[in-house]
């Protein structure tokens, strides 16, 4: 075995896949299960062993692609285990990364077979490595500027029936790069015509990209003005129960002050007969038959009271103790019809998950405060069935093994104005806490 090739061609691939490594996990460092060192190391010990056997693999037969081509499907493994979201998401970025390191790499092995290649030396020396790692480092801040873009997009896109097949553009591809670029003899790989269609993959590449994030952006916003009508459809249900909640209130006080004078009768006949304890089983009697003060005010705010008035009539329905207090003022800077939503979520939430309550008195407790353009909310309520999570999202109780769409909705809301929200079960209460700036 020649042990020259062995080495050269151990060290050139290590040298090359680190950096690709690198860029592949770090525009994903806030969304990995573990932390970025823990990932890595297991990766770099991995691509000690790959590089060892490619080594091996040249020195014997003078080519190693089966062993990249094997150790790449072990990569993809490890990258969807490690990145916590939708896998048909980290396959398509996963690819993107996959195609443009392919592409650079071809790039620099031409460089070198084209001006500084000489008869019996190997396409994996160190000046070829050299070559690789200025493309790299030229396009990388490009690159990696393009990927964060993707990501945010990607991640930020909720369409599952696109995701299941949009990934299959980028695989195509790589396919195309692997099938028609891969063959790395000297001669071929020196010609302007495998420069050409490198050159012209990686334009496709992105291009092809370009076009899915303005897809993607154009999801997103019909996505958005979805959202939007249909918070703006439930604020009018809302009110619209309202006003018959308060048509209904008036009427039955109608009826009471009706009955007020016979009620009154009868007070005095106790009254005149000095009859205390019949006067005061009347009256306790009497009271439960008025009707509920429906007209309570939690907030200055028009919009963000019709949501609390309305869960309120709903927790008095299911016998739910309801507490709130929201320190909102009577005009938003932020977009209300937003506000709105999320708080009607949590509280949609809160009261389906304190009527599944049996063992003890459910009950749901609110607080908000406006302060320095920011806004917190604070959602705790009783809640029996400890919820379930998936790469980081809530499923739902509804539809089993599916998103919660209020949870993630209250999310992305959330991280639209720069803030977060967070989710907590403990002791049968469930917490939630949203932080929005305005």
């Amino acid at each position: 075995m020649n042990m020259d090739m062995f080495w050269s061609a151990t060290a050139s691939l290590f040298v090359r896949a680190i950096p690709a490594h690198l860029m592949a996990y770090y525009p994903f460092r806030g969304h990995l299960r573990f932390p970025l060192w823990k990932v890595l190391l297991p990766v770099v010990l991995i691509q000690s062993v790959n590089s060892l056997l490619y080594g091996y693999a040249v020195a014997q037969t003078g080519v190693g692609r089966t062993v990249e081509y094997g150790f790449a499907l072990v990569y993809m493994a490890i990258y969807f285990f490690s990145v916590r979201d939708d896998r048909t998401k980290v396959l398509f970025l996963y690819l993107f990364v996959t195609d443009y390191v392919l592409i650079l790499r071809g790039v620099s092995t031409f460089i070198e077979a084209r001006f500084f290649y000489h008869p019996g030396m190997s396409l994996d020396s160190w000046t070829s490595v050299l070559f690789n790692l200025a493309v790299l480092a030229v396009s990388a801040p490009f690159a990696l500027r393009f990927f964060a873009n993707a990501r945010d997009k990607v991640l930020n896109t909720d369409a599952p029936v696109f995701w299941r097949t949009i990934w299959m553009i980028p695989a195509f591809t790589t396919a195309i790069v692997m099938s028609f670029t891969s063959d790395f003899q000297a001669e071929t790989v020196r010609s302007f015509r495998f420069l050409f269609a490198r050159v012209l993959l990686l334009l496709c590449v992105f291009v092809v990209y370009s076009i899915l994030l303005d897809a993607l952006d154009g999801i997103r916003r019909q996505a958005v003005l979805a959202e939007q009508a249909g918070v703006q459809e439930q604020l009018l249900k809302l009110q619209r129960t309202q006003h018959e909640h308060l048509l209904q209130y008036n009427e039955e006080v109608k009826a009471a002050r009706h009955d007020l004078r016979q009620h009154l009768n009868v007070i005095w006949a106790y009254l005149d007969k000095h009859n205390i304890d019949g006067l005061k089983d009347y009256l306790t009697v009497y009271e439960k038959s008025l009707p509920p003060d429906v007209r309570q005010t939690f907030t200055k705010n028009f919009a963000l009271n019709v949501v609390c008035t309305h869960y309120a009539e709903e927790a008095r329905k299911y016998e739910i103790d309801y507490d709130v207090e929201l320190d909102m003022p009577e005009r938003l800077s932020m977009n209300e019809s937003e506000v709105c939503a999320l708080l009607g979520n949590l509280l949609e939430n809160a009261v389906e998950a304190c009527r599944k309550v049996r063992r003890s008195a459910p009950f749901i407790r609110v607080r908000c405060a406006w302060e320095d353009g920011h806004i917190v909310f604070a959602v705790d309520n009783s809640c029996e069935q400890e919820p379930a999570w998936k790469d980081g999202r809530l499923l739902s109780s509804k539809r089993a093994g599916s998103f919660g769409t209020g949870t993630w909705t209250i999310q992305r809301t959330a991280e639209r104005s720069g803030g977060m929200a967070k989710f907590t079960y403990q002791n049968n209460v469930f917490y939630a806490s949203v932080f929005l700036y305005e």
